[in-house]
C-alpha cells in the first residue's frame, strides 16, 4: 500500500467539492439507508478489523473479493430515496463521470459515508482487479486503514489524518496477488475511489498503466 501526498490543487477542488455536497446533505444519511452485516456492527463494529476476522475471512475458500463485514451508507442509496436531489444527483454523476475522465481511470470503484463507528470489514477487491486510488476524508482523524503484509505476515495499519488523503495498491485478482485490508472510523467519513484494470481490455494494458502512473504524479505535484 503506497500513501500518496495530495498535493495538486486541481484534484483537491474536485474532492473538495464532493466533500462539501455530501455535508450539506448529512442529514439525510439516516440509519436505514445503511449497508451492513449483521446487526451487532452498531454495538462492536472495531471487532470485524481484529486478526481473528482476518484470520476468518483468509480460511474462507470462497471468498470473491467482496467484503462480508460492512457499515456504511452508499451515495448511490441516499439518492435513490430522495431522486429529485439536484445537488446529490449532480455530485454522484460528478463522481462517476468527471472525476474518472479527469484522472484517466476506467470507473469509479467505490463512493461512500461512513458514519461514526463505519467500517468496511476484510477483503481483497479480487473481484475487480487493477490500479485502485483510494481518496479519504476524515472529519478529524479518528480512523485507520489496514492491509495484511504477506511478507512480514502482520497486520499495518495506517492512521487517518484530518481532510483529504490518497493511496493506491494493485488489488490482484490471483491469489498471491491477494491484499487483504479493511478500514475503521470513529468519526464521519468519506472514500471515493478510482480504477484503473485491463483484466477485460488486455489490448490497452500499457496504455492504462501509462495513465495510472501519470496520475500519481499529478496528485504529487503542485502545478
Amino acid at each position: 500500500m503506497t500513501e500518496l501526498v495530495l498535493r495538486n490543487q486541481d484534484i483537491l477542488d474536485q474532492l473538495e467539492y464532493v466533500k462539501s455536497a455530501i455535508l450539506n446533505n448529512q442529514h439525510l444519511f439516516t440509519s436505514d439507508l445503511m449497508m451492513y452485516h449483521s446487526k451487532d456492527v452498531f454495538d462492536d463494529s472495531e471487532k470485524y478489523l481484529s486478526e481473528d476476522y482476518l484470520k476468518k475471512h483468509m480460511g474462507d475458500y470462497g471468498h470473491e473479493g467482496f467484503p462480508v463485514d460492512h457499515l456504511s451508507i452508499p451515495i448511490e442509496n441516499v439518492l435513490k430515496r430522495y431522486p429529485d436531489n439536484k445537488e446529490l444527483r449532480d455530485v454522484y454523476d460528478f463522481s462517476r463521470n468527471n472525476i474518472v475522465t479527469s484522472m484517466g481511470a476506467n470507473k469509479n470503484a467505490v463512493f461512500l459515508y461512513y458514519p461514526k463507528g463505519g467500517f468496511v470489514g476484510w477483503h481483497t477487491n479480487q473481484n475487480n482487479s487493477g490500479y485502485q486510488f483510494i481518496f479519504s476524508w476524515s472529519e478529524k482523524g479518528d480512523g485507520y486503514f489496514q492491509y495484511y503484509d504477506k511478507k512480514k505476515q502482520e497486520i499495518v495499519r495506517l492512521k487517518d489524518e484530518s481532510g483529504w488523503q490518497a493511496r493506491y495498491y494493485h488489488f490482484g485478482k490471483d491469489e498471491p496477488d491477494h491484499c487483504w485490508h479493511s478500514a475503521y472510523t470513529n468519526v464521519p467519513r468519506i472514500t471515493i475511489c478510482v480504477l484503473f484494470r485491463w483484466w477485460d481490455k488486455p489490448h490497452l494494458k500499457d496504455q492504462i498503466l501509462a495513465m495510472k502512473d501519470q496520475l500519481i504524479e499529478e496528485i504529487e505535484s503542485e502545478i
